[in-house]
């Protein structure tokens, strides 16, 4: 047995095996010379359209699974993705440089996503993660869906605890809500938009395991401890008994 702290980010205790989901590799972005940024500004206008509505259409599911007050973390994507500053920084890259879209979407993309992670406040340094999540979104949608975004619906097809390098708010969304049992990741924040929608949606959520992450196997039998931030793998008999009981306890009105 072993017991593995995190950070809590949603109450409650839930048992199943884990469920490791991997991220897609995207293909290797190179600072390669674009021979035409006039295409490469028509490649980036159709991704920047088919981003918008990916984003409105896990919006809409969205707001019938968890409300729109806590779906409006969508919304906020889509004026994230649409910011005059980041897409005019993504465009001069593509005019200036010469870069192709995929280049300058990732490195527009990651400037941002450090400026917001080195932010002091808490809940700013969160918005890495949505800023995250926009820039795999874009570059999916300019390789056709070959990009780093897991595809959550493949792992899922029985109730299993959800374990993420980085549960992002789209991939939380986009999961089969039935199969997921609780979620674990190793980094995050409990103040980040994954976080509130495991919240939304009843989920215990334990995050930030760091390097024992990967001490998670796929099939091992876990405990989610979200109010304690404890992730328990392969438990004895007795533990499993007493987290059982508070459970029980937990569920008691």
């Amino acid at each position: 047995m072993l017991v593995v702290q995190g950070t809590p980010a949603s109450k409650g205790i839930a048992f199943g095996p884990a469920c490791i989901v991997a991220a897609r590799k995207p293909a290797p972005i190179s600072k390669e010379c674009a021979t035409d940024p006039a295409y490469e500004l028509v490649r980036l206008q159709k991704a920047r359209a088919c981003a918008k509505q990916e984003i409105q259409k896990i919006y809409q599911h969205a707001c019938a699974r968890v409300g729109k007050k806590d779906s409006i973390i969508f919304q906020i994507h889509i004026i994230m993705l649409e910011d005059e500053t980041f897409q005019k920084a993504i465009i001069d890259s593509i005019v200036k440089d010469r870069t192709t879209a995929e280049y300058a979407v990732w490195y527009n993309g990651s400037r941002l996503y450090e400026h917001f992670s080195s932010m002091d406040d808490e809940y700013m340094r969160a918005r890495s993660e949505d800023m995250l999540d926009i820039c795999h979104r874009l570059l999916s949608c300019l390789n056709q869906g070959c990009c780093s975004i897991p595809n959550v619906e493949e792992y899922l097809a029985q109730p299993a605890v959800l374990c993420l390098k980085r549960a992002l708010p789209s991939e939380v969304m986009q999961s089969k809500h039935k199969n997921i049992l609780a979620i674990v990741s190793q980094y995050g924040s409990a103040t980040s938009h994954s976080a509130m929608l495991a919240r939304s949606m009843g989920l215990p959520a334990v995050i930030a395991l760091g390097a024992a992450f990967q001490e998670l196997k796929p099939g091992a039998e876990l405990i989610v401890d979200g109010t304690a931030g404890q992730v328990i793998v392969e438990p004895t008999p007795e533990v499993r008994e007493e987290y059982k009981a508070r459970a029980n306890e937990q569920a008691s009105p």
